[in-house]
């Protein structure tokens, strides 16, 4: 096993530790260098991780191997103090043997001796004749006391006798049986002491086998050991190398960020410079037109329009609000986009198509209704200065009105008009980015504030 994960570490990922030149990369390279060594790293982690497993199986194997071990030790030692028992009992059988065997040499002195009297007493009684022992006794009596006395001394030596005979081969019996008895127990313990000597070598050559097993598997925990080191050195050169590249990386988003904020404000800068060229082209663009519309004002103030012998002196009442129903200014007097306005800009919801009235009595001294772009625009169309379609109305030769941007317009020039008579209508034509209505009010031909002289 230990073997094969040695085999895949070695052919999986080879990792060069080499220093490998990390300049002149884009962040594309970079990047892709890093997912490489990423793949590498989680590569690295599952070996270790794979390895651990097996180094923890092996570990478990040696704790049982161990366990076992420890065991058959304590069982060993149980079988040592059985065969110093068993040892020891061999060696009393021994002594009780070897007195034994100095008691029966002993004993079997006495009973030699027995015998020897035994044979001793036979020898006398065949000598005196020991068949007729009693009918002696009886004719030799002199009496009768003699003779019982006779009598009780001959039963008393056959007692002694068969005594003496039942004595001596018991004690031949028992040294018999002591001496069988004995070598029994002998043989028994020696026996034992055999089977001992051979579970003790069974159990020695068992602990011999373990310990061999436990080697090995010390020897594969030391192999893992090692490939998890090497592996180690392995994902920490490749972690190095990954720190290299993020920053190398941050150095490149460094200098694009600064090139990006330098490129910024060159480009904020010609903005800049771009937006003040468009201004101060706007303001020329704003006075040429004004100046047109100026021109074109004046000129056709200058000019003698013939006063029909009908047309009524001007009157003397107030301008009224050029469109009616229409109030809302979305552009007011003054100021706008660095030149001046000279009127107001009435834009209100709806109001494309609304009426344009007159504000006052007067006649027509300019028109303009030949402009066709009647849309919303960016630029100037070209038609009227700008203005579009428009009518510029004189009261009583101080004071004038403009009214431009029309959709189309309705009167001529030389026409008188009354106040409130409708004169055409809203537009977006000329330079106009929606519907609306830009409204002066001139006097003397000097542009004046429309709303203090007109109200909504």
């Amino acid at each position: 096993m230990c073997s094969a994960v040695s085999a895949g570490i070695v052919t999986s990922f080879p990792f060069q530790s080499e220093s490998r030149k990390l300049s002149a990369k884009t962040i594309p390279e970079i990047q892709e260098e890093r997912k490489e060594n990423e793949a590498r790293i989680a590569e690295y982690e599952r070996q270790m991780s794979e390895l651990g497993d097996n180094m923890s199986n092996e570990k478990a194997f040696q704790e049982a191997l161990a366990g076992q071990i420890s065991l058959i030790q304590e069982n060993i030692s149980l079988l040592n103090q059985e065969l110093d028992r068993l040892s020891n009992d061999i060696i009393r059988a021994d002594e009780n043997i070897e007195f034994l065997n100095y008691s029966i040499i002993e004993r079997q002195k006495q009973i030699d001796e027995s015998i020897e009297l035994f044979k001793k007493r036979l020898c006398t009684m065949y000598m005196t004749g020991s068949n007729d022992n009693l009918i002696s006794v009886l004719l030799g009596s002199s009496s009768f006391y003699d003779m019982m006395t006779r009598v009780k001394v001959v039963n008393n030596m056959a007692e002694y006798d068969e005594k003496l005979i039942n004595n001596i081969l018991d004690d031949i019996e028992s040294l018999e049986k002591d001496r069988n008895d004995l070598k029994a127990e002998k043989q028994s313990l020696e026996s034992k002491l055999s089977e001992q000597e051979i579970k003790k070598t069974e159990k020695t050559s068992e602990i011999q086998s373990l310990n061999e097993k436990m080697s090995q598997s010390q020897a594969v925990i030391e192999q893992i050991n090692a490939q998890q080191a090497k592996i180690q050195r392995s994902k920490e050169d490749a972690e190095s190398l990954l720190n290299e590249l993020d920053k190398q990386e941050l150095e490149i988003q460094e200098e694009i960020r600064r090139k990006a904020e330098e490129a910024q404000k060159r480009y904020e800068e010609e903005q800049r410079r771009k937006q003040e060229e468009l201004r101060r082209q706007q303001e020329e663009e704003n006075r040429r037109k004004q100046q047109e519309q100026e021109n074109i004002y004046n000129q056709w103030l200058e000019q003698k329009v013939p006063q029909p012998e009908s047309i009524p002196p001007p009157s003397e009442q107030d301008f009224i609000w050029p469109t009616p129903n229409f109030y809302y200014i979305t552009s007011p007097y003054g100021e706008r986009w660095g030149t001046e306005h000279r009127g107001i800009d009435i834009g209100d919801a709806g109001i494309q198509g609304g009426a344009v009235c007159a504000a006052r009595d007067g006649i027509v001294i300019s028109v303009n209704n030949s402009c066709d772009h009647d849309y919303g625009k960016e630029d100037d169309c070209g038609c009227g200065g700008g203005f579009g379609n428009y009518v510029i109305i004189s009261h009583d030769g101080t004071y004038s009105t403009i009214y431009a941007h029309m959709s189309y317009v309705s009167v001529s020039a030389g026409d008188y008009v009354e106040q409130g008579q409708v004169i055409g209508a809203v537009g977006s034509t000329g330079w106009s980015t929606g519907p609306h209505l830009h409204f002066e009010v001139r006097v003397d031909g000097y542009a004046e504030n429309p709303l203090d002289y007109v109200s909504p």
